[in-house]
């Protein structure tokens, strides 16, 4: 995850030099560090969840990571969706905790709320990465970051840009958080999911009637 982040970054960095210049530069590593607080409630929750979901599948509790999984994707859609009404309700608020250029908060209001655009989504990607680590499913998650970062981020970054200007560099990343957490968390379900609510049905079945 680390590495891809690098990628994107130096990626962007690049884009953003071209179309926009400095200002921009500072525009998104202002915007990166707003998301970087931003995402921290929802991050914490899906990774405080792996080592639970974990233990409950070793103990062969299928049923309560079921439950977990559900529980935590809930309150962490909740969590971020109220963070993401804030940063779009008070966009100047939150840039001016980094800066009070007015030549960097009037651009930056447009670019933060295409960047923020559909930040909630974001939810569905750390929690299907997160229950695929916690159940053992490493490489699953190691491809959806690499899928949403270096498959989606990284080419839309630098070719979006060539038909609607800088605003393309920051709607990428929008367009990736509907695409990557849709496609981690409906796969996880497919997978992990399907699997679990099977397990679940074949316990029902030895458990004796009484």
């Amino acid at each position: 995850m680390g590495i891809t982040n690098s990628v994107v970054t130096i990626v962007c960095n690049s884009t953003l030099q071209t179309y926009g210049g400095d200002l921009y530069i500072a525009i998104m590593t202002i915007i990166n560090s707003i998301r970087e607080i931003a995402q921290l409630p929802g991050q914490g929750m899906a990774n405080a969840c792996q080592p639970v979901l974990g233990y409950n599948y070793g103990a062969k509790e299928y049923k309560r990571v079921l439950t977990g999984i559900k529980f935590v994707t809930i309150v962490s859609f909740i969590m971020m969706f109220v963070i993401w009404l804030a940063i779009t309700l008070f966009p100047e608020f939150f840039i001016q905790i980094f800066t009070h250029n007015q030549k960097i908060i009037s651009h930056g209001i447009t670019s933060l709320h295409l960047y923020f655009f559909g930040f909630f989504m974001m939810t569905f990607q750390m929690v299907g990465q997160s229950t695929a680590v916690g159940l053992g499913k490493s490489k699953q998650a190691i491809f959806f970051s690499i899928f949403r970062k270096v498959i989606i981020v990284a080419p839309l970054t630098i070719i979006l840009p060539k038909f609607i200007d800088i605003n393309g560099v920051f709607i990428a990343e929008a367009i990736s958080n509907f695409i990557g957490g849709g496609a981690c968390y409906i796969t996880m379900w497919l997978t992990i999911g399907r699997k679990l609510q099977q397990k679940c049905k074949e316990e029902a079945v030895c458990i004796p009637q009484h």
